[in-house]
């Protein structure tokens, strides 16, 4: 196991046992600050290897592949804010909030385990244990009918994917011969093109990530799920949990079915490309309309995971570097924007968008810190998210298709308008009259600690950005390993 996953997994050791310590102040500020010593070090460790060579496999499940270093970097960093949005919110009860914060560090350690998985049977597992400790998550959260409702949506929708996965990977091995990726990818590679069994191996692999992650056809399971639960467990499924199956279900497609067509899309990845053009499609125009502050989260992350999978169909140099570049920047930009947007809906004391306009002026540092979140989604130069838009239209336009580049622009210009939408509620737009608003509070007293996540983090977005190129000179040489 890479070194990165050591340090997590010592971690949460450490984080355990002191949860066993009679409870006391001291065991909540222990668990969180080894949290982020355990993280913040695995990120480190992640960011400074970039640049070396691919691991070896470790019992042929885990893949240590040099292009992924950078997303789960971009993981582990936006797990720092998660743990700070525990430590701090009001919407966890605070003998609670030790559980809380190693159930994320938890669920950083097994999606981060999900993306190095080269194993379909490993990658169900590990989709059971980030589904369930998601679920737990929701769980210690419970006040009332909300959390209720939102537990057990998620218990039903992680049931579902997970029995369907199951059943998925075992007709896959008795038709393919095993479950390993690369046992189906020469299976895939003897089966005609959209062929009744190449359309069953595709079902069987992408339904599971598809249920579970909230993608089309399942775009709305989510959004339905997560208004109710709190701030920072909604933050950490929209961002850890289905960033981290967004980039494992594109691993698979890639190593699967890219492999088997060289001179077109395959099967397998257009399916993937309609499933994140009509649901990016669908929560971007969704994002527009929502009033409600976690539903419109929750959609305006969902469609950029989604606009981003519909431009990665080919497996070549430029659109594996593109989707693994993009794919890393959200992970970083929307983990920062939970993270200060959650504290204006908590202050406000309303889900609304409306009781929060303004909030960004009227708290200048807080304002500081959100610009820099909205700087990547509404794709200003000099942060990930101007240089990740160029790539990703180039990686449409080697499909050599015009209708899926207007459509891939189109898309991009609508997640473009709900950053507007989001900025300009934020910054500018007058509160109204009725709206009644608690004093200034300790949500916008940064703390030492607050102020280590936040430049930290603040550092790895605007250095993906202004260093844009080393890092895409980088992935595209580890890309060239990946797809050979």
């Amino acid at each position: 196991m890479p070194l990165s996953e050591l340090i997590v997994g010592f971690t949460i050791f450490l984080q355990g046992a002191l949860l066993v310590v009679p409870r006391a102040s001291v065991v909540r500020r222990g668990v969180e600050i080894l949290a982020l010593a355990g993280l913040g070090a695995a990120a480190l460790k992640l960011a400074f290897s970039l640049g070396l060579p691919s691991g070896e496999h470790t019992f042929a499940m885990l893949d240590d592949q040099a292009i992924f270093r950078l997303p789960r970097a971009a993981l582990i960093f936006s797990s720092l804010l998660l743990v700070r949005m525990a430590s701090t919110t009001r919407e966890l009860p605070e003998g609670r909030k030790p559980e809380v914060i190693f159930l994320i560090t938890v669920l950083t350690f097994v999606c981060d385990l999900l993306i190095l998985s080269r194993h379909g049977t490993l990658s169900m597992i590990l989709l059971v244990l980030s589904t369930w400790t998601g679920f737990f998550l929701g769980g210690l959260a419970y006040r009332g009918r909300a959390e209720g409702e939102a537990v057990l949506k998620f218990w039903v929708q992680a049931s579902v994917s997970l029995t369907l996965g199951f059943g998925a990977i075992v007709m896959i091995s008795l038709v393919a011969g095993g479950a390993h990726l690369d046992i189906i990818a020469e299976y895939m590679k003897g089966q005609a093109a959209y062929s009744p069994r190449s359309l069953l191996v595709v079902i069987g692999l992408f339904l599971p990530f598809l249920m579970a992650g909230g993608f089309f056809p399942f775009h709305f399971v989510s959004i339905d799920r997560d208004h109710g639960l709190p701030w920072t467990v909604q933050t950490a499924l929209s961002v850890t949990f289905q960033g981290a199956i967004a980039v494992a279900a594109w691993k698979v497609g890639v190593s699967v079915f890219g492999q088997s067509s060289r001179e077109g899309v395959s099967e397998g990845m257009r399916v993937l490309q309609y499933c994140g053009l009509i649901g990016g499609f669908w929560l971007a125009l969704f994002a527009l309309s929502q009033v409600n502050s976690k539903r419109l989260f929750s959609a305006f992350v969902g469609a950029h995971w989604s606009a981003v999978l519909a431009a990665g169909a080919l497996p070549t140099l430029l659109s594996a570097t593109a989707i693994v570049y993009a794919l890393s920047a959200i992970f970083v930009w929307s983990a920062m924007l939970g993270f200060v947007w959650s504290r204006f809906q908590e202050w406000a004391g309303s889900e609304e968008i409306s009781a929060v306009y303004g909030a960004a002026k009227e708290f200048r540092t807080s304002g500081l810190i959100l610009l820099l979140a909205l700087a990547s989604p509404l794709c200003l130069p000099g942060f990930p998210g101007f240089p990740s838009i160029l790539h990703l239209l180039a990686a449409v336009i080697e499909q050599k298709s015009l209708s899926f580049l207007a459509l891939e622009a189109a898309l991009l210009s609508l997640l473009c308008l709900s950053g507007i939408r989001i900025g300009t509620d934020l910054l500018f737009r007058l509160s109204p009259g009725s709206t009644k608003r608690a004093g200034p509070s300790e949500f916008f007293c940064y703390g030492a600690l607050d102020w280590g996540v936040i430049l930290s983090v603040g550092a790895a977005l605007l250095t993906a950005g202004f260093f844009c190129h080393p890092i895409l000179r980088s992935l595209t040489q580890s890309a060239a390993t990946f797809l050979r």
